[in-house]
């Protein structure tokens, strides 16, 4: 209890760090940094495509300015470890053999960058200790996931809402564990003008806006796949051959090359095998995957269900499918029932859907 408190003050402290007012940067930042005993005779300092530059060691000592960017990370390559930083337009102070860069401006975005990595490494820290203890209790090691990812969840929102023009603000959205796409288009909606013209924030926006247009609840979106590019007039298939026919449908998004979809077969051959007949069949969608490997693995696997093969990005476009499996139960006239289901929900929720 006392940890957990402990946990609780120190997220409402970085929030508060995160969301403390700052002065307007300047339009250079300064990097000044200082090498021990092995000084190398340059470090190469980079920003993006925008900056890529090298700059003479003296002493050990080196410094620069380089143009103040809110939106873009830049990393100094000193022949140690790379350091990264934001330019806020404060004087940032590197130490190359540390991997430290300290903000002269203690309420800055660099000042709230390091606050946040700390948090981070902190919270990472306990959760493998914790997960390590569990050994091979699955049950508790899933209790304590659901028991601390909301505590993540809301410090990475919290982030978010905190640095709108600047590139922690779309650090903290791609960590989110958010199931939810109407609250991250609400995040993404938020951001400054400057920030949503970033080419990651598009792309983003429109893969939640395609979960939206995909959720339980809406119908499912058809597609075409030629899986034999030299022969396409036989081996052209349609999502809709297979989807809102008049049964209920299982259809996991899946590659040979990936370890959690091979380790979900033995759910979904069970689910298979329990339920299979005149009211509910299984379909495999082959995506980010070479041909050749799907059909080779495909039958090692276990698959004996209807498959799609060469799919590629086709379904997972249109899908906002982010990572594999992805498991989608349809209803018998085409409507998305349930998506992202894993382990034992697969087989409760087909159970549920057949009224069995």
């Amino acid at each position: 209890m006392n940890h957990m408190k402990s946990q609780m003050m120190y997220l409402a402290a970085a929030a508060m760090l995160l969301a403390a007012c700052t002065p307007k940067a300047g339009k250079t930042t300064k990097v000044v940094g200082q090498f021990g005993e092995d000084a190398p005779e340059s470090v190469q300092i980079a920003m993006g495509e925008s900056l890529d530059t090298t700059i003479t060691v003296v002493n050990g000592r080196f410094e620069a300015e380089i143009p103040t960017d809110l939106t873009q990370m830049a990393v100094i390559d000193a022949g140690v470890s790379p350091v990264t930083f934001i330019p806020d337009g404060s004087t940032i102070t590197v130490d190359p053999e540390a991997g430290t860069a300290v903000s002269s401006n203690k309420k800055g975005v660099q000042a709230r960058y390091a606050a946040y990595n700390a948090w981070m490494e902190d919270f990472m820290s306990e959760y493998r200790a914790r997960m390590a203890e569990f050994g091979d209790d699955e049950e508790a090691a899933e209790d304590y996931y659901e028991e601390v990812i909301g505590k993540y969840n809301d410090f990475q929102k919290e982030t978010v809402k905190a640095n709108p023009d600047n590139i922690l603000g779309l650090m903290a959205l791609s960590q989110l564990a958010e199931d939810d796409p109407n609250e991250m288009i609400a995040l993404l909606d938020g951001l400054s003008e400057q920030m949503k013209a970033i080419p990651e924030v598009a792309r983003m926006r429109a893969t939640y806006d395609t979960k939206v247009q995909t959720a339980e609840g809406t119908p499912f979106v058809d597609f075409t796949v030629v899986q034999d590019p030299e022969h396409p007039e036989t081996s052209t298939v349609r999502f809709s051959d297979y989807i809102g026919k008049g049964k209920y449908m299982l259809v996991d998004f899946w590659a040979s090359w990936c370890g959690p979809c091979r380790a979900e077969m033995p759910n979904l051959i069970n689910v298979y095998n329990t339920y299979h007949g005149d009211n509910f069949d299984m379909l495999s969608v082959a995506v980010w995957d070479k041909v050749e490997d799907t059909v080779e693995a495909a039958p090692e696997v276990g698959i004996v269900w209807n498959q799609i093969i060469n799919a590629q990005q086709i379904p997972t476009d249109l899908y906002g499918i982010e990572g594999i499996p992805h498991i989608i139960l349809f209803g018998p006239d085409g409507t998305i029932l349930k998506r992202g289901i894993r382990g034992e929900k697969i087989g409760e929720a087909v159970k549920e859907a057949l009224g069995l």
